[in-house]
């Protein structure tokens, strides 16, 4: 039945989607397998550190990165097609928090820097508009890796808050709602999702970490903090759907932990060997027609990044209503960051800085495990 797997074109109402496994049953193993990896070229631009990824349609991939803000677009063969970059425009430089490809060609990219919406035409290298978003005075837009969507309805995009150190417990107990539904014109219509009491109980400092997941499907949006253990889906205006738990992992942890004491950022910052736990968090959620794919991002062990950080996936099949996990995790620099799945085959790019220049695309498979 394993062969099933990412297999079909089959629309499930929400309430078939739902987990009807025991919630202490461990999910069922698969092998992720690399077929192949495929070098990208430097003709058109160089990026440096990945920070997002996502596969647009079956044939190209695009990736942001902050250290060279940017967000360029790669065919799946390694071809480089085009970049959108800060400084390249008349409105000058810009920090791109995020982005949204899901109207390719025209891009729209969460400003950090104008604390805007960009809206770009990568075929024409034209320059649209932007859009002010109307923040609130104790907000601000994450640098790195903040959740964003363009809908049909306007804008959602996840803001920081400006209010407490995010060392501090109080920043967890009164950061206040983090995800925020703008209409067109940049005005917000709603918030949601304040940090849950598994966070907000915390006595001591928890490592800052985005410990907010979520997905980009077109129609719906699939929420989860990873250490409440629970999956939850939403509208695209804000309304709760459903919740339903996440099984166990052989893997990942999700135990929350917390130093015993407080630690601020200027203590961090003074170089002490300071006793702050890494937690595991999700690092991306998928959803196609067949199951839900859960990107974790793993620290394990003690050494350097090349020797300690792993991902592995955790999916939900539709179809048979169970959960799988991937039985070898995989070193991220090694593998790189999941940017969608085409029928079978899983896409991940591999850009970072900490080991070599050189980037590349990866396909993998999901096997059986042979007994």
């Amino acid at each position: 039945m394993k062969q099933h797997l990412l297999l079909g074109a089959f629309f499930f109402a929400m309430w078939a989607c739902k987990p009807s496994a025991e919630e202490n049953a461990l999910p069922e193993l698969l092998e992720l397998h690399v077929i192949d990896s495929t070098f990208t070229g430097r003709e058109l631009f160089f990026m440096n550190v990945t920070d997002q990824v996502q596969l647009i349609g079956d044939s190209l991939i695009a990736v942001s990165s902050v250290r060279t803000p940017s967000v360029g677009i790669i065919r799946i063969n390694g071809q480089q097609v085009g970049n959108i970059a800060s400084g390249d425009f008349p409105i000058g430089a810009f920090s791109p928090a995020s982005f949204d490809v899901s109207d390719y060609p025209i891009i729209y990219i969460l400003d950090k820097k104008s604390e805007s919406v960009l809206e770009f035409d990568i075929n024409e290298q034209k320059f649209i508009q932007k859009i002010k978003l109307n923040l609130p005075d104790d907000k601000t837009i994450r640098i790195a890796g903040a959740k964003f969507k363009k809908t049909k309805f306007g804008f959602i995009a996840e803001l920081y808050s400006l209010k407490h150190d995010g060392f501090l417990p109080a920043f967890y107990q009164n950061s206040g709602n983090l995800l925020f539904f703008f209409n067109s014109k940049g005005e917000i219509q709603k918030s949601i999702l304040e940090y849950p009491i598994e966070y907000a109980e915390k006595k001591g400092s928890l490592r800052p970490s985005n410990y907010f997941a979520a997905s980009n499907q077109a129609d719906e949006i699939l929420i989860s903090f990873p250490h409440t253990r629970k999956l939850k889906r939403f509208t695209l205006l804000g309304e709760e759907i459903e919740e339903f738990s996440l099984p166990p992992s052989r893997f990942f942890d999700f135990e929350l932990k917390a130093s015993e004491e407080i630690i601020d950022f200027k203590e961090l910052m003074s170089g002490d060997n300071l006793n702050l736990p890494t937690n595991h968090y999700f690092k991306s959620i998928f959803e196609n027609e067949t199951s839900i794919f859960i990107e974790t991002w793993m620290k394990i062990g003690v050494g350097g990044i090349d020797k300690t950080r792993f991902t592995h996936l955790m999916i939900y099949d539709k179809k048979e209503k169970k959960w799988f996990e991937t039985q070898n995790p995989k070193g991220i620099l090694e593998i790189g960051m999941l940017a969608g799945v085409v029928r079978d085959t899983l896409y991940f790019y591999e850009g970072s800085m900490m080991k070599y220049d050189d980037k590349y695309i990866k396909r993998a498979v999901l096997r059986p495990v042979q007994p």
